[in-house]
């Protein structure tokens, strides 16, 4: 079903040829995964896609004689890996070639016949893998109650443990690692945990190492950036936890980010409406105190693929390399991640993952909405309550309320009644 889409695709454009050269095309076209990547279930491998025929150019020892087999009876064969160029420099005079040149390499390009016509387009395949099906929703949300799962019980047992257990930012990070790794259908990790303590979760994209890595002590705040692939989906969560007393400048920068997550995550917009459009809504908690985060509020996240995808993503403002230019479809799956980061002092980060969805449809057109996927408390202890306006405080209550429902079930006694108290309405 998925060849046929794309050549259709191919006919619209006028291609007779299409070279797919990114790894996560490629795995999502052919349903298959693989682990030739850190963090990144993907496989090393070319797609040669024709109207009546397909040639994956693979290692072959990385393919057994059942996938072979499957792939045969969808009309894909196989070739060496480094084939792909003698394939494209065979092309026949007239081939009128589809590549996406920012995702094509240099060899790729240069190996087109001057006799063949290269039509540089952006990958159709970008935007179909973006479109999560009713059958990956579904898995994703199960994905996400894991995930949730995991995370809740690895805030629990900080909130239960420091100062009384020696931690550090890599002890912590790898006790998360252990909850995952103990639901059914975990793979692996997304990417490599960022659990930044104090100064360092001022440093955006900070991860410890055994040479930067710091005890955890019971105060000030902890930023946990992480996530894992199930056999379900890929999931991407950030909680900012209090480990104990926290300062009044953290309490109110926390409560601003917070009101930042809840805008977005609540949006209500028109179809045609693209991330772009929507950024302000979680940046204009903290414009409107002459503060801002240096990066985007949100991302795609592929099906068991790249924890970055797009098409689709927030952003405030267009740059050449970036696409949130695209129109949020039903189905698509982003990040809502705003952040405040106060230099030497600490840092902030709220994140969960939206599905867009299909809302009220009237004379006024399409609207929309987001269906929040992931499932763990965000911190009381660190909110200042009367900062948040009475509907802020409706949409935290809401999302404790389906997060307990959803996680409850899956705990321990103790570890019940310890998030009955984190999710309670205030």
């Amino acid at each position: 079903e998925k060849l046929a889409m794309v050549r259709g695709k191919m006919k619209e454009m006028g291609a007779s040829v299409f070279v797919i050269p990114s790894l996560d095309e490629v795995a999502w076209l052919l349903n298959l995964r693989g682990n030739d990547v850190l963090f990144t279930p993907v496989f090393l491998s070319y797609l040669l896609l024709e109207q009546d025929k397909a040639t994956l150019c693979v290692q072959r020892e990385a393919v057994s004689a059942e996938i072979e087999a499957h792939l045969k009876s969808d009309g894909v064969t196989l070739a060496p890996y480094d084939d792909i160029y003698r394939l494209v420099a065979a092309l026949p005079t007239g081939t009128r070639v589809l590549l996406d040149g920012e995702r094509a390499n240099y060899r790729i390009l240069q190996s087109v016949p001057e006799s063949a016509e290269v039509l540089d387009r952006t990958s159709p395949i970008q935007l179909m893998k973006a479109v999560k099906t009713p059958a990956e929703q579904e898995n994703e949300r199960r994905a996400h109650i894991k995930d949730g799962v995991a995370v809740t019980k690895f805030i629990y047992w900080l909130k239960k443990n420091i100062g009384k257990t020696p931690m550090t930012e890599l002890s912590a990070s790898d006790y998360l690692a252990a909850r995952r790794a103990e639901q059914k259908g975990f793979l692996d990790l997304s990417f490599d945990t960022i659990c930044a303590y104090g100064a360092h979760a001022a440093i955006i994209h900070y991860a410890p190492t055994p040479e930067t890595d710091i005890p955890l002590e019971a105060h000030g705040l902890l930023l946990v950036d992480s996530g894992g692939h199930y056999l379900e989906g890929t999931t991407d969560i950030t909680r900012t936890i209090a480990l104990g007393p926290v300062t009044d400048a953290e309490r109110a920068d926390f409560t601003r980010v917070l009101r930042s997550h809840l805008h977005l995550a609540n949006a209500r917009f028109l179809h045609g409406c693209t991330g772009l459009n929507l950024d302000i809504l979680a940046r204009e908690p903290l414009w409107e105190a002459d503060l801002d985060y240096k990066h985007g509020t949100g991302h795609g996240v592929g099906h068991i693929l790249n924890v970055h995808e797009g098409p689709n993503g927030f952003r405030w403002r267009q740059s050449p390399e970036r696409s949130e230019g695209s129109v949020l479809e039903e189905g698509m799956i982003t990040t809502d991640e705003p952040g405040l980061y106060i230099e030497d002092a600490y840092g902030i980060r709220i994140e969960s993952e939206l599905l867009c969805r299909k809302g009220v449809k009237n004379e006024f057109g399409q609207f929309m909405y987001f269906q929040n996927l992931t499932c763990a408390p965000i911190d009381l202890d660190a909110i200042d309550v009367n900062a948040l306006t009475t509907t802020e405080r409706r949409w935290l209550n809401e999302y404790h309320a389906a997060v307990y429902e959803t996680v409850a079930p899956h705990l321990t006694e103790d570890e019940r009644v310890w998030l009955r108290d984190v999710t309670r309405a205030i």
